[in-house]
């Protein structure tokens, strides 16, 4: 690892394209932070800044609180009243909704790897919009995983189940009713208790858009123009099992370190969550995909661990590099600029 802080400071500063940055950078390795540092606008109009303990919303990478939550309950399966829940377990066995049109063979380690073959609520490759998705519908009545529901628990299957991996946003909604009906508690409740609270995250939490707290950034879309304006209305009103929890670059590092220090689950549970379970056929670093996270390999060896999002006017990455016991989170509130940013920073530390 060549850490270097001038360096970072330069790959930040010199990032103007395709927009300039806005978020947290956040480095650590052990229990030491490297560096730490807040760059832009968290709400534009009343010119306040983004600070390092800023929340902003994570899209997609927070699958892997919905995961660990799922995990809990199998491993109390044999302690309580929660039924014997396996990741063999089939869904229709845990909730009391119609699929007509689901394989009935659909398993929990099916919807936790991507590889039920269900039809998605949001299908990317046919329209990569998310935005236009609630265009038509009332994005401020999508409060809880029953809401999404109407969007797709009357489609048909795209493969068998186990077939193979495709990304899927609906298999997680699936789980957070899967939480919801074993708990008999809210997901986002059930999340917040057993999962953020563990980890000591005390700044992260399921927001709605219209009760924000304290220190929380707007994400913003950059219209044609070059003006900005907030993702209100381009993202459901409060996150959901498949992503838009909020959280900050630090609460990031006390989460990977609860899940490795195995705080929140067994050891045996933590290696079945990052182990690779299903090889994506995607290109580096997307080579495989353990249950909620992705999992970059190269030959045996895992170069990282990281959980990411991206919704409109949303940018994030969190990574865990066990070789280095190194994390690096980049969070943002726009929409682009993050990427090519969090590239140059890791080759800078580790290929430098």
């Amino acid at each position: 690892m060549n850490f270097c802080t001038r360096r970072i400071e330069d790959c930040i500063e010199g990032q103007d394209e395709p927009e300039p940055f806005s978020g947290v950078v956040h480095l650590t390795k052990g229990d030491r932070v490297l560096f730490e540092g807040a760059y832009g606008s968290a709400i534009r109009s009343e010119s306040i800044p983004n600070r390092v303990d800023t929340r902003f919303q994570t899209a997609s990478g927070c699958k892997i609180f919905t995961s660990v939550a799922v995990c809990q309950l199998v491993e109390r399966a044999d302690d309580g009243p929660s039924g014997e829940l396996t990741f063999d377990t089939p869904v229709r066995e845990c909730v009391d909704v119609e699929f007509p049109n689901f394989a009935p063979d659909i398993t929990i380690h099916h919807l936790l790897t991507h590889s039920s073959g269900v039809t998605s609520y949001f299908e990317e490759d046919v329209d990569p919009d998310y935005e236009a998705l609630w265009k038509d519908r009332p994005m401020y009545a999508v409060r809880g995983p029953a809401d999404f529901l109407p969007l797709f628990q009357h489609e048909g299957m795209k493969f068998s189940p186990g077939e193979r991996f495709e990304y899927n946003d609906g298999g997680y909604i699936l789980l957070g009713l899967v939480i919801e009906s074993i708990t008999g508690l809210s997901f986002s409740t059930f999340v917040k208790r057993n999962v953020l609270d563990v980890a000591g995250m005390k700044d992260s939490g399921y927001f709605p858009t219209d009760q924000l707290p304290e220190r929380t950034a707007y994400a913003y879309i950059r219209n044609p123009d070059g003006t900005w304006r907030t993702n209100f209305f381009a993202v459901p009103i409060v996150g959901a099992p498949d992503g838009g929890a909020y959280t900050t670059a630090p609460d990031m590092a006390r989460f990977w370190r609860a899940l490795t220090e195995h705080r929140l689950m067994s050891t045996e549970t933590t290696e079945l969550l990052l182990k690779p379970q299903i090889a994506t056929s995607w290109q580096p670093p997307y080579t495989h995909y353990g249950y909620g996270v992705w999992i970059e390999r190269s030959g045996e060896t895992v170069r990282k661990f990281f959980v990411e999002g991206s919704d409109p006017g949303v940018a994030f990455r969190s990574a865990l590099y066990p070789e280095e016991d190194v994390i690096l989170t980049v969070i943002g509130n726009t929409g682009e600029a993050l990427w090519p940013l969090y590239e140059e920073i890791e080759r800078g530390l580790f290929e430098g």
